[in-house]
């Protein structure tokens, strides 16, 4: 399973999300490093920890501003590789990202977020627009409820709508509880996660908000995942490059 970490950037700045409560962030502290730069703190993932591929959450394109196109392309060229979320909600945005990322190999994932579509329609477009192999759907909650604002959505459960999405034939998704991000609880998305990979197992499917450990780690690949995307574990010192590379080896092993 891959170890995927989770930058949220906020006004040129990675800052720690905690809970979802956006408002309520600030500038990350790391164990890592004592810089809040994105770029420092991706040579920090890469260097430290051995891990190279960033989802990256643009929390102001997510808010409706300007994606931050160079910050994207210093960190390719810093030797990382990126899964994007710059709140893709339209096919205006999807064009811009399907253009940004065609060129760039460093682009190896882009992320069509249920909180940021306002008609579930578009998913099929985006489909339409983004290569197989690149576009993911996350499944945003919160408190285990779907984070929406398609009216159909938000009337429905998180199993019904990402049932209704891997049907459509996308590949990849994520499944994240925004509630459980940065709170030290541990995910809390193992139904769901379980119940999709039994349904559709050929979905690569994705899950964070909350991974501690290498125990939790365990657990998540236990539920049919193959990626956890992780943060404060890494920043707080709870995941090593030593610990990270025991569990890799041990699920090689398996």
């Amino acid at each position: 399973m891959q170890i995927v970490p989770a930058i949220d950037i906020q006004q040129g700045e990675v800052v720690r999300a905690v809970a979802g409560e956006r408002l309520a962030y600030l500038p990350l502290q790391s164990t890592l490093t004592k810089s809040a730069n994105p770029e420092d703190i991706g040579r920090a993932l890469r260097e430290k920890c051995g891990l190279s591929t960033i989802y990256v959450a643009d929390l102001d394109a997510i808010t409706g501003a300007e994606p931050h196109w160079d910050l994207y392309q210093r960190l390719i060229d810093g030797g990382l590789t990126l899964w994007i979320d710059a709140g893709m909600a339209t096919t205006e945005r999807c064009a811009e990202m399907v253009r940004f990322g065609d060129s760039k190999p460093g682009v190896r994932g882009i992320i069509a977020g249920m909180e940021s579509i306002a008609d579930r329609g578009v998913v099929t477009e985006f489909q339409s627009m983004v290569n197989p192999d690149l576009l993911i759907f996350s499944l945003d909650l919160k408190d285990g409820r779907p984070l929406a604002q398609d009216p159909v959505w938000e009337q429905q459960i998180a199993l019904e709508i990402a049932s209704e999405i891997a049907e459509k034939g996308l590949e990849r998704m994520i499944v994240i509880d925004l509630a459980r991000v940065g709170m030290h609880g541990g995910s809390g998305t193992r139904k769901i996660c379980t119940e999709l990979h039994t349904k559709f197992p050929d979905l690569a499917l994705y899950t964070g908000g909350g991974v501690r450990n290498v125990d939790d780690l365990r657990k998540v690949a236990g539920w049919g995942c193959s990626a956890a995307l992780v943060s404060s574990a890494l920043h707080d010192g709870w995941l090593t490059e030593e610990t990270i590379a025991t569990f890799q080896a041990s699920q090689t092993a398996g």
